[in-house]
């Protein structure tokens, strides 16, 4: 992953975002920027002590509902995502694959600006198959599907929507963030 172009390319697109100075977000943004120029490597999984990835909450605007994913490692219900792999040209393309995988939805509209960044200690799948402690760097988009539209599963993690207006399940701070999102943008 030490390709100059591309980690440029992956730099070009951090930098064209302007990020709102709340709740810290501008300061994570400068982070990641000044990450991806020290450490070309951070673009890979095989960066063991931190590197990034990319996700996105499914949202279906008609139903107001979001789709999330039980992580099989973590066992906790996710918004849709992963690390980045060499096809990828960019963190959106990264989260729209990665939301085509796990959802098994095609018609998927990743918004072109991610919603929030989040860095957050986990146990991580090295390059080599073992699970070690790592740092993920998330760029966290949103992405807008129709839940009726054809989905067909090539994972075996299990999903489910939730109405964004009745319970859901305890979620973690990032998620839940991402979901207030939602609900702003939806307006509810």
């Amino acid at each position: 992953m030490r390709d100059p172009a591309r980690v440029e390319q992956f730099a070009g697109e951090l930098n064209g975002w302007s990020v709102s100075p709340s709740g810290g977000q501008r300061a994570l943004h400068d982070e990641y920027r000044q990450l991806l120029e020290r450490e070309p490597s951070s673009l890979s999984r095989e960066r063991e002590q931190g590197h990034f990835t990319a996700s996105a909450l499914m949202i279906d605007p008609l139903r107001a509902n979001v789709l999330l994913v039980m992580h099989p490692r973590v066992k906790r219900w996710l918004q849709m995502g992963g690390h980045i792999e060499p096809g990828d040209i960019s963190f959106r393309d990264a989260a729209l694959r990665e939301c085509i995988e796990e959802s098994g939805y095609r018609e998927i509209e990743v918004q072109s600006m991610p919603a929030r960044f989040d860095r957050h200690d986990v146990p991580c799948k090295s390059a080599r198959g073992e699970v070690v402690q790592s740092v993920h760097w998330d760029v966290q988009f949103l992405a807008i599907v129709d839940s009726q539209s054809e989905c067909i599963l090539t994972e075996d993690a299990p999903t489910r929507w939730w109405d964004l207006e009745s319970a859901m399940p305890e979620l973690d701070y990032s998620v839940k963030q991402l979901i207030d999102i939602a609900r702003q943008a939806l307006q509810l």
